[in-house]
């Protein structure tokens, strides 16, 4: 007998799955190739007018929790990233997770279970002060608020844009070929892409103003240029200057996301993988094969090693088939070893550039003042 919560979670699974048409497949990928804020270049680009492209997009945005986000090149700002796992200790929950808020830099936190339960963090840290980092995990390990921690310093993220090569629209239903996957990363090219090679230097090319654009554009990549105007208290005609001259000629803004979920969460895991490889041509392949895969959300390479951080969006019913892959490709000698932590979302708190830590010219980080926060909040639990 299927209960009334049950059948209402198989009707929104059902109207969701409904919006996969070929036009709006075509539309989500025109988003993440073009700028968004031009619709005339997306509405051409899907054979669509203006306003029905329009009316497309706003219902996905209402009917599918659709997000057009912007994605700053962090090393062009001076900041590494770094992937926090922290594992919890029996009854410190509350007090792990404000210890990884209070140091500040925090772009995206959620709980996680697999290898160990705990938090997953990514951080947009000072290259300048990434010993500091280390030094407060390491204090707060002493203070008895995590039992271990694993901190990995990589490159920029790279997002996967929406991708419905996979997708049967006529009988609207993913099609995965695990095996195809593997001969692909096989016969891969094994030249590693320049997104993932380790950067040689952090310039800083914004300013406090850009900075706020940045974190802005980041939460709503579609903006115009009135509404940041208000936000920042700068003039339409400046926001556009500094848009045009600095974000995009600097290459401030790497590219835009649009951020969908090809299948329904109800029914899907969302995992980090830690990967290491047997040399750097084997990460290369694996790495080259993976954006056009809808299982794929984001990876990042560990800098100055040949681990991949991946992070993944997979059916439930299609997981153990992507394990099943990870080990072929350990038997083939091409990933040394592997493993994973789910993500649970809920709760989840997401960040951006810190511009509030950007003062006359420089990243302010003072792990001092932090170490004494870290110290009150262990006294008073």
């Amino acid at each position: 007998m299927i209960s009334i919560s049950q059948l209402e979670e198989l009707n929104k699974v059902s109207g969701y799955m409904k919006l996969l048409d070929q036009t709006n497949a075509k539309i989500l990928g025109a988003l993440s190739k073009y700028d968004p804020r031009n619709i005339a270049a997306i509405a051409k680009s899907v054979g669509l007018p203006n306003s029905t492209l329009a009316f497309r997009i706003k219902k996905l945005i209402k009917e599918t929790d659709l997000e057009v986000n912007a994605r700053a090149d962090f090393n062009k700002l001076g900041l590494t990233r770094a992937f926090v796992f922290a594992e919890n200790l029996p009854r410190k929950w509350n007090i792990l997770w404000e210890t990884l808020e209070n140091l500040g830099y925090l772009t995206y936190m959620t709980k996680c279970h697999g290898k160990f339960y705990g938090c997953y963090a990514i951080f947009a840290f000072p290259v300048e002060h990434k010993e500091k980092l280390k030094e407060y995990l390491n204090e707060a390990k002493r203070l008895q608020v995590l039992s271990h921690f694993l901190l990995f310093w990589t490159t920029n993220v790279v997002e996967v844009h929406p991708n419905f090569d996979l997708y049967d629209f006529k009988n609207s239903r993913w099609i995965f070929q695990w095996e195809q996957w593997i001969e692909e990363i096989i016969n891969a090219s094994d030249d590693l892409s320049k997104r993932l090679a380790d950067p040689e230097e952090y310039p800083i090319l914004a300013d406090e103003k850009d900075l706020l654009l940045l974190r802005q554009l980041e939460k709503n990549g579609v903006m115009s240029f009135k509404e940041l105007a208000k936000v920042t208290g700068m003039s339409p005609r400046m926001v556009a200057y500094r848009y045009k001259k600095h974000l995009i000629e600097q290459k401030l803004i790497i590219d835009h996301m649009a951020w969908f979920l090809p299948y329904p969460y109800q029914f899907s895991d969302t995992c980090t993988f830690v990967i290491e490889f047997e040399d750097v041509k084997a990460l290369a392949k694996f790495s080259n094969s993976l954006d056009d895969k809808p299982f794929i959300m984001s990876y990042a390479k560990v800098l100055g090693k040949n681990i991949l951080i991946t992070n993944t969006y997979i059916p439930k019913a299609e997981f153990p088939e992507f394990i099943d892959s990870l080990n072929s490709l350990t038997e083939r000698h091409l990933i040394k070893n592997f493993f994973h932590m789910v993500l649970t979302l809920v709760p989840h708190k997401r960040g951006g550039v810190p511009y509030e830590f950007f003062k006359d010219g420089t990243w302010e980080c003072n792990v001092r003042e932090s170490l004494k926060k870290l110290s009150k909040m262990t006294s008073d639990d």
